[in-house]
C-alpha cells in the first residue's frame, strides 16, 4: 500500500503538554507512520497508507477535540492573527467586571461582579478541566488554574480567585503573541517557494508549475524573477541576489555555463537555465524541508525536558497536597492558611516555560543559521557543536582547497594529439567527478568531435574505464594503470604541486593531463579560529603524501593521511574517534562522494551544497550552501549562544519557580503574585528564546 505524507495544521494549539499527549495518542494509530507534532509551527506530520487518509484525518480530529476541543484541525494551514481581538475583548469585559466587583461597597453585589469576571476569563481553563477530569487525564495548567482558583473561592478569596483567572488569560495572550511573532518569522521561509516557471518549448515561453519541470528542461528568468530549479545558464547575462539561499547580500554576475540555484533573483538581465534538477531537489526545496524537518531530530536537552515535565508537574501536586493537608494535621496548623499556600503552589508550578522556550530556542537557531545559508537536519548537532569538539577531519579537494582544478598542460605520448584529447572527452563526458569536469573545461569539449563509449565503468577513488572506437582505455592514477599491466617510465617526474591523471590505450601507456588545485583564501584563518576552541586539525586525502604535505605545509594541522580510498577514510576516522573516546566530539568536513561514508560514520558530518555529490549532502548532518570554511565557525559560534539561551531559560524559569513556591509556603507571596511570576517567567523565556533570531 502506497503510503503519503499528510501534514495537518492545528490551529490555536498553544499548550505543549496537550500538543505531546496528541502526538502520543496519533502515533498509536495503526495506519500512521513517523508522526511527529511540531509544536512551533503547529505542523502535524504523518506517513498515512493511501487508502486511510480521509479515516486518519477524521481520527486526528477525534483526538485533538478530547485533549484541546477550542483547536481545530486544518487541512491547510490558515495563519491566526497576532492578537486575537476577540479575545482582548474578553479581557477588557472581564476587567471590567472585577474592577466594579472592587468598588462595588455591598458585598453581594461585589460577589456577583467577581463571579462575573471569573467565568469570562476563565471559562476555557475550566471547560478543558472538567472535560479532562472525565477522562481523568490530569496534572495540566487547566487543572493546576483551576484547583488553585476554586481552593481561593472556598477560602471565600473572591478577588484573588477572579484576578488570577484575570491575569492567567492576559498572560496567554501575551504568550501567544510571542509564539505567533517566533512562528511568523519562521514560517517565512514558505515566501521563498517559487509560484511559477516560464518554460521554453521550442519558440513559445509557457508559465509552469515549478514541480513540472524536469531536468534538461530550459526555463526563461526575467528581471526581478527567481530562478525555479537549480541549473546551467544556457544564454544571457546578469547579475544575481543569492541573498535567500546563500545568506550572502552582495551580488554575483552569472552568465553561460555559470551554475544558479533555485531561488535566486535575476537582477537586470535576462536568461536562460536549464534545469539540472527537479525541484523537490533544488537547493531552496532541501532548505525549506531541511529546517521544517529539523524539529524531529532532538536534542539532549529538549528530550530531558520533556521526561522532566511528565515526573516535575505530579510530584508538584503531590507536594501541594502534602502542604494542604500535614501541617494542620500534625502540628494544628489552620487549614485556611495552608490551603491558600497549596494553591499558590500549585499555581507557580506549571513547567510550560521550560516545554515551550527549550525546543523554541533550537528552532530559531537552526531558521537564523538557514538564513546564513547553513542548513541543521537536527537540534542535536547544535549541541553537539556547542560542546567540546575533539577533532576536526578536513578532505582537501573541495573542502580547503577551491576543488576546480585547472589544466596546467596535456601531454600525448605516441599518439596525435587531436587523438588523444578524443579519447579523454569521449570517456571524461560520461564522469561527474570534479577532475572530469575540469579536464573538459580545459580542453573545450564542444571543439573536439567524441566516439561512442562502449562498458564504461567508474572505479570511486582510481579512474574511470571503457571501450573507445575498439580500444580498451584506462584513465586514472598511476597506480590504477599499473594494476592493469600498464607500463609507465619509472623515471616519470610528477610535482607535488601538480595532480596527474594518467591515460592508456589497449594497456599501452598514451599520455597525461596535469592539473592544479589552490587553497581557499579563508583556510588558514579558518582552521586558526577551529584551534583556538581547543580541537585538533587532521587532514584526510586521497592523494600523495608529497601533494597532502605540499598544500598543508603552512596551516595548522596536527596530522595528515594521504593516499586513502574511501574505505579507509571510514578507518582513520573510526581511529581518531576511539582513540579521543570520551574527549570530544569529532566532526568530519568533505564534499565527495568518497567522503560519504566518513560524513556518515563521525558525530557531525559537515558537506558543501554546490560542488557536494548527492550522496555527500544526504549522509552529511549539516550542509553549508555556499564553499565558505568561515561558515563552520559562524556555526560553531552560534550553537553555543543558543545553548547559552537554553540555559538562561532553564535557570531563569526554575529559578522564579523555586523562589516563589518557597515565598507561598512561608506566606510572602500571594496567588496573583504567583500568577503574575508564572506567566511572566514564560513570556521573558519566550522573548529570550527569539534573541537567537536576532543575534
Amino acid at each position: 500500500m502506497a503510503k503519503v505524507n499528510v501534514e495537518l495544521i492545528l490551529e490555536n494549539l498553544s499548550c505543549a503538554n496537550c500538543a505531546q499527549k496528541i502526538e502520543e495518542k496519533v502515533a498509536k494509530l495503526p495506519f500512521a507512520e513517523s508522526v511527529f507534532l511540531n509544536f512551533v509551527t503547529k505542523k502535524l506530520s504523518a506517513k498515512v497508507d493511501q487508502k486511510y487518509c480521509s479515516a486518519y484525518i477524521e481520527t486526528v480530529k477525534k483526538i485533538v477535540d478530547e485533549i484541546e476541543p477550542e483547536v481545530r484541525v486544518l487541512v491547510a494551514p490558515k495563519e491566526k492573527p497576532m492578537l486575537s481581538i476577540g479575545e482582548i475583548l474578553l479581557v477588557v469585559i472581564s476587567a471590567a467586571f472585577f474592577g466594579i466587583g472592587l468598588l462595588t461597597r455591598k458585598e453581594g453585589f461585589a460577589l456577583i461582579f467577581f463571579f462575573f469576571s471569573y467565568l469570562i476569563s476563565g471559562k476555557d481553563v475550566i471547560l478543558s478541566f472538567l472535560k479532562n477530569l472525565r477522562k481523568l487525564q490530569v496534572f495540566d495548567e487547566n487543572f493546576l488554574m483551576t484547583v488553585a482558583t476554586l481552593s481561593a473561592i472556598f477560602l471565600k478569596e473572591y478577588p484573588e480567585a477572579a484576578s488570577v483567572m484575570l491575569l492567567y488569560k492576559t498572560g496567554q495572550i501575551l504568550e501567544d503573541f510571542a509564539l505567533n511573532k517566533s512562528r511568523k518569522i519562521i514560517q517565512a521561509l514558505h515566501h521563498l517557494e517559487i509560484e511559477y516557471a516560464n518554460l521554453k518549448i521550442g519558440k513559445e515561453i509557457k508559465k509552469v508549475n515549478p514541480k513540472d519541470i524536469v531536468p534538461g528542461d530550459t526555463v526563461v528568468v526575467k528581471p526581478g524573477e527567481r530562478v525555479p530549479v537549480d541549473g546551467t545558464v544556457v544564454s544571457g547575462k546578469s547579475f544575481l541576489d543569492t541573498s535567500a539561499i546563500t545568506g550572502e547580500s552582495k551580488f554575483y554576475t552569472a552568465g553561460p555555463n555559470d551554475k544558479v540555484l533555485a531561488g535566486s533573483v535575476v537582477i537586470d538581465g535576462f536568461l536562460e537555465v536549464k534545469a539540472q534538477s527537479f525541484y523537490k531537489d533544488s537547493s531552496l526545496h532541501r532548505i525549506i524541508e531541511i529546517v521544517e524537518n529539523a524539529s524531529a531530530n532532538k536534542s539532549k536537552m529538549e528530550r530531558f525536558i520533556t521526561r522532566f515535565a511528565k515526573v516535575y508537574t505530579p510530584a508538584v501536586v503531590t507536594l501541594a497536597t502534602a502542604f494542604a493537608i500535614l501541617p494542620p494535621l500534625l502540628f494544628d496548623q489552620p487549614f485556611k492558611l495552608w490551603i491558600y499556600r497549596a494553591a499558590i503552589f500549585l499555581i507557580i508550578s506549571c513547567p510550560c516555560s521550560l516545554v515551550i522556550s527549550v525546543p523554541l530556542s533550537y528552532f530559531a537557531s537552526i531558521s537564523k543559521l538557514s538564513s546564513k545559508g547553513i542548513l541543521v537536519k537536527g537540534s542535536q548537532f547544535i549541541d553537539i557543536l556547542a560542546s567540546k569538539i575533539n577533532s576536526f577531519l578536513l578532505d582537501k579537494t573541495g573542502t580547503i582547497t577551491n576543488g576546480i582544478l585547472s589544466v596546467e598542460k596535456i601531454v600525448p605520448v605516441k599518439i596525435e594529439r587531436q587523438e588523444f584529447l578524443k579519447i579523454l572527452i569521449s570517456l571524461e563526458s560520461l564522469s561527474n567527478h570534479p577532475i572530469a569536469k575540469s579536464i573538459l573545461n580545459g580542453i573545450g569539449e564542444n571543439s573536439i568531435s567524441v566516439s561512442s563509449v562502449q562498458d564504461f565503468k567508474e572505479r570511486s577513488g582510481r579512474g574511470i574505464e571503457g571501450i573507445v572506437d575498439g580500444k580498451k582505455v584506462l584513465i586514472g592514477t598511476k597506480e590504477f594503470l599499473q594494476e592493469s599491466g600498464v607500463e609507465i617510465d619509472p623515471s616519470f617526474e610528477t610535482s607535488p604541486e601538480l595532480s596527474y591523471i594518467f591515460v592508456s590505450c589497449d594497456r599501452k601507456f598514451c599520455g597525461y593531463v596535469a592539473l592544479k588545485d589552490s587553497l581557499k583564501y579563508d583556510v588558514k584563518n579558518v582552521l586558526n579560529n577551529l584551534k583556538n576552541f581547543g580541537a585538533k586539525i587532521y587532514l584526510l586525502t586521497g592523494d600523495k603524501k608529497e601533494a597532502a604535505e605540499k598544500i598543508a605545509k603552512d596551516l595548522p594541522i596536527d596530522g595528515i593521511y594521504s593516499e586513502l580510498l574511501p574505505e579507509e577514510k571510514v578507518r582513520v576516522a573510526e581511529k581518531i574517534k576511539l582513540e579521543n573516546k570520551g574527549l570530544g566530539y569529532i566532526v568530519f568536513v568533505g564534499d565527495g562522494t568518497n567522503d560519504s561514508p566518513a560524513l556518515s560514520v563521525c558525530d557531525v558530518g559537515i558537506s558543501f551544497a554546490g560542488n557536494a555529490s548527492y550522496l555527500a549532502t544526504l549522509a552529511a548532518d549539516i550542509v553549508l550552501l555556499d564553499e565558505k570554511l568561515s561558515k563552520i565557525v559562524d556555526l560553531i559560534k552560534d550553537s553555543r549562544f543558543t545553548r547559552k539561551i537554553v540555559i538562561q531559560n532553564i535557570v531563569l524559569s526554575l529559578g522564579i519557580k523555586f523562589a516563589v513556591m518557597l515565598l507561598g509556603v512561608f506566606g510572602v507571596a500571594n496567588l496573583w503574585e504567583a500568577v503574575v511570576a508564572d506567566t511572566g517567567a514564560m513570556v521573558l523565556a519566550v522573548l529570550n528564546s527569539l534573541r537567537v533570531l536576532k543575534k
